[in-house]
């Protein structure tokens, strides 16, 4: 049976730096295969201008509440959306078209990305998961070259102003810091992870970058963790949340 979290904090980047992990020569991309370019423009939007499931999706019981996990698919990617309307909370992936760069209220502003747009198009992808994972193929193993991230405006929020539960009060000093953990699961079940920090030295991602991706070689999903050095006896205070566009699958 599948089950959810109880509703917290969390929050996603390719920045600053990257380290990867290096791959069997059989892995590397080769001639002859198309890209896919996945931009998040089909998904209907409520008139807040965002999506992070509903109640068409598949029921499941999340602690004793009704829960939907959503599907939204593209070219063979999927991603899914588990919405707990009695709450209401959702974790996942989210798709946005908001345009406001600032937090005040959880709902709408967890949706706003620091950028202000999509990296292209009007669409963009917010992740904030639990245990969901991107499929990138149908299942079926996949070259992903890579995505362009940003950072969500809650998560920036935090870093400036601080997130009001972290042993260490205020926002980010040059100490401070945050990342998000991207990885690869191959069919065989290894996996390759790419780290992107989304805060680093006394700064944060404040546009558009890319994370590469190529590293990881033919993987079947990706999945997306955060740590930083904000947290309590519970764990990561700062949101962990990432914004996400534009992923590039080659197959």
């Amino acid at each position: 049976m599948k089950t959810n979290k109880l509703f917290g904090l969390a929050v996603l980047v390719c920045g600053f730096a990257a380290s990867f992990t290096s791959c069997s020569n059989d892995d590397n991309t080769v001639s002859g295969l198309e890209t896919f370019t996945i931009s998040f423009e089909n998904q209907a939007l409520n008139e807040d201008g965002y999506w992070c499931g509903d109640e068409t999706g598949e029921k499941y019981d999340s602690w004793g509440s009704d829960a939907y996990a959503c599907t939204y698919s593209e070219n063979g990617l999927s991603i899914v959306a588990d919405y707990i309307p009695s709450w209401p909370s959702w974790s996942g992936f989210a798709i946005s078209s908001r345009t406001e760069t600032t937090y005040k209220d959880m709902t709408p502003d967890q949706f706003n990305n620091i950028a202000g747009k999509a990296h292209s198009g009007k669409n963009f992808c917010v992740v904030y998961p639990y245990l969901e994972s991107i499929v990138v193929n149908g299942g079926e193993p996949a070259f992903v070259d890579g995505f362009w991230f940003t950072n969500d405006a809650w998560t920036v929020d935090a870093i400036l102003n601080g997130d009001g539960m972290s042993k260490v009060p205020g926002g980010f000093d040059e100490n401070d810091w945050l990342k998000c953990t991207v990885t690869g699961t191959k069919k065989s079940g290894e996996t390759v992870s790419v780290d992107i920090d989304l805060a680093k030295d006394g700064d944060y991602v404040k546009d558009w970058r890319y994370c590469d991706l190529r590293s990881m070689g033919k993987v079947t999903t990706l999945s997306f963790s955060f740590t930083g050095s904000k947290t309590n006896d519970f764990g990561l205070t700062t949101p962990s949340y990432m914004c996400i566009d534009d992923i590039q699958i080659v197959k």
